[in-house]
């Protein structure tokens, strides 16, 4: 043989053939040996740490005495409204105007009908406690309850410069 038959390749090892595979089955067994110790000392998971019982207690307690006692400090009374019936009446009528007949009004310009809600209509009327409801095609109510006095508009039989009074001249256009 000549000198160059002997040469190697360069990812030739100097290792004797088998060894390879020697190594790689004496590192299955390590790792085989180790996961055999781990399972063998598992870890319980720990319980609530021990200031859990008696806060869980206290205020299992004061729930229970909130409850039966119901404190003064506990009951929401409803916020009166300190102005005199007359002006609340008027400024439910300014924002039944404003906040509901124009929006439904431009509403139905833009869409070519009515809105099935106020919400749709972009009025937040529907959160004050002011009902809507559509009347057949092209008429609608709105209706609300200040005290005794019930307000009602029905685009039917009155025009929004009707029920507005003075504030339809407030508006630009």
């Amino acid at each position: 043989m000549s000198e160059q038959d002997q040469v190697k390749p360069f990812h030739a090892k100097d290792v004797a053939p088998g060894q390879e595979a020697a190594d790689v089955v004496a590192e299955v067994l390590k790792h085989a040996a180790a996961r055999e110790q781990a399972s063998k000392r598992r870890e319980t998971p720990k319980g609530p740490p021990k200031w859990m019982l008696p806060l869980t207690l206290n205020l299992g307690v004061l729930a229970l005495y909130f409850l039966i006692a119901q404190p003064d400090f506990l009951v929401v009374n409803p916020l009166d409204d300190p102005r005199p019936p007359a002006e609340v009446i008027a400024s439910t009528r300014t924002a039944m105007y404003f906040d509901g007949i124009s929006r439904i009004e431009s509403f139905r310009a833009a869409n070519g009908r009515l809105p099935a809600t106020l919400v749709e209509a972009g009025s937040q009327l529907a959160a004050q406690g002011i009902d809507y409801s559509v009347q057949g095609d092209s008429t609608y109510l709105l209706i609300t309850t200040i005290q005794t006095e019930t307000i009602v508009y029905d685009s039917a039989t009155q025009t929004a410069a009707d029920f507005a009074g003075n504030l339809a001249r407030a508006l630009p256009g």
